[in-house]
């Protein structure tokens, strides 16, 4: 009877072990779950840049193309203190270690640019920097996404008018 009681002892002990194991697994596998349904995921960013007929206008009124550069972010702090030079000049040093890839492009008056790249993993945000030929302070020259606010769907719309970006 005592041989009886100890294997049913070290049977239920075996049992308690397995089930605490269960448990944990299920409560990592529920964790995880609420992840993957709550976390954004984007694997591809897409833009489209539609550029107006007054875009980046000269002295005489007259439009010009202009630079747009596209940065995706692991964190937007540094992107939003950098001035309209540091970026023209030396953007891919001073965005380290935050910056995962840059995309630069010319924009024609009255034309549209549609862009699809993959979004790296770690990106957290986008910037978005137009070098307008005369970018006053009161311009809005440079716009930051963030990964949060990305649609799977439908495309980023940025509107490019005079010395101004503007999301659409």
């Amino acid at each position: 009877m005592n041989q009886q009681c100890q294997l049913a002892a070290a049977f239920f002990l075996v049992l308690a072990l397995v089930g605490c194991g269960a448990a944990q697994a299920t409560k990592d596998g529920s964790a995880d779950a609420a992840k993957w349904a709550f976390t954004t995921k984007i694997k591809t960013m897409n833009i489209d840049l539609l550029a107006r007929s007054s875009l980046n206008p000269n002295r005489n009124g007259q439009s010009l193309s202009t630079v747009i550069r596209i940065y995706q972010l692991k964190n937007a702090d540094q992107f939003e203190k950098l001035d309209y030079t540091q970026l023209q000049h030396n953007d891919v040093d001073l965005l380290q270690p935050e910056l995962l890839m840059t995309k630069g492009l010319v924009l024609r008056p009255d034309a549209s640019v549609s862009i699809s790249e993959p979004m790296n993993s770690d990106t957290e945000y986008i910037g978005i920097v137009a070098f307008f030929r005369d970018a006053a302070p009161t311009s809005q020259w440079k716009l930051v996404v963030p990964k949060k606010q990305w649609k799977k769907t439908d495309p980023v719309r940025i509107e490019v008018r005079e010395n101004s970006l503007s999301l659409i």
